[in-house]
């Protein structure tokens, strides 16, 4: 793989990777994405990308996190990683030679502006580019939600004027505005069809929800979902973050899947005593769609309780897989699980 590939998809990348700077021909250093790097000093990068062997890797001086570039990749931007890999192979993949032309002028491209960055949110800024002593960047970190995400979430100090901006005269005007994390529901046009906002403080709606488009389905990931693989359904966005494939129906009623057809395994609230969760949990079964049904051992009411709780990733996705059921066995599994 010549060293052009390398820089291509490492520049196409840095828009996401805080205080990226490129060394040399052969190492570019910028901020750590798997651990956030220095929480005190936003400008310390100690992740690097460098050539060992023929072969590109990246290493975090801070927490010791190795990897290649495919995988660093893959973690920060996957749907880049799938250009990056469609290219590599049409490239042959071939390994660093010091017989590539040395004299050739990459022409490089620059993604143009998407579509959702041109409204109103655009002009908020991203959780990525707060200090970590900000209130909103400390939410997300008590939060845990991956940094891979910080980028696509946002900051908005006057949440009520942010939401008049982008659907006049939604809310009257309010001298008591108040600052809220942006969560953006995306299309796969990269449209903004609408948006939740998160409270940071007390408040009696945690989260609000606005639709741009109302045409559009309420659900969040629809920009990064790959619908020809089995996709994981939760109730909320933060949710999704933990998961694979996943998309959030914030709010949203199932027949908003019904204009995509996929693999859908719906992950619904560990809450055996709600009775509305066990009714939708019910109906999901008898569309013969695939249900998780947490195990009595499971005592968090989500998945982002569970990473709260000291489970990785990696662990909540095992125990999604092995409690993953469909018709007669869910249906057992349901009467087993329910406790109304």
């Amino acid at each position: 793989m010549s060293n052009y590939l390398e820089s291509k998809y490492l520049n196409l990348l840095s828009a996401q990777l805080q205080q990226f700077k490129r060394k040399n021909d052969t190492l570019w250093n910028f901020r750590c994405p798997y651990c956030g790097d220095s929480q005190t000093n936003e400008n310390k990068a100690r992740g690097y990308v460098f050539l060992k062997e023929a072969s590109y890797i990246f290493k975090c001086h801070n927490c010791g996190q190795g990897a290649s570039l495919n995988n660093l990749i893959k973690h920060v931007n996957p749907n880049l990683h799938k250009e990056y890999t469609m290219e590599k192979f049409k490239d042959g993949g071939r390994k660093v030679s010091n017989n590539a032309p040395a004299k050739t002028k990459p022409e490089f491209r620059f993604k143009k502006k998407a579509n959702y960055l041109k409204t109103p949110l655009g002009k908020l800024k991203k959780i990525s580019q707060l200090m970590p002593t900000h209130k909103a960047k400390r939410y997300v970190l008590s939060r845990r939600i991956p940094t891979n995400y910080h980028y696509k979430l946002f900051y908005a100090p006057k949440f009520y004027e942010f939401v008049n901006q982008c659907v006049p005269g939604k809310f009257p005007e309010n001298e008591f505005d108040e600052a809220r994390i942006i969560i953006p529901f995306i299309d796969k046009n990269e449209n903004l069809i609408g948006f939740q906002g998160r409270a940071l403080g007390k408040s009696d709606l945690k989260y609000i929800t606005i639709m741009i488009d109302e045409d559009s389905p309420k659900i969040f990931g629809l920009d990064s979902v790959d619908l020809t693989q089995p996709v994981y359904v939760v109730e909320g966005p933060i949710d999704s973050m933990f998961i694979n494939n996943a998309i959030a129906m914030a709010g949203a009623d199932v027949s908003g899947l019904d204009k995509m057809s996929a693999d859908y395994i719906f992950v619904y609230d560990n809450e055996p005593r709600s009775v509305e969760i066990v009714r939708r949990i019910d109906k999901t079964i008898d569309k013969n769609h695939s249900v998780v049904i947490f195990p009595n051992s499971i005592k968090e009411k989500d998945i982002n309780d569970m990473i709260m709780s000291g489970l990785s990733v990696e662990q909540v996705s095992d125990i999604i897989s092995n409690n993953t059921f469909q018709g007669l066995a869910a249906k057992a599994k349901l009467t087993e699980w329910r406790r109304v």
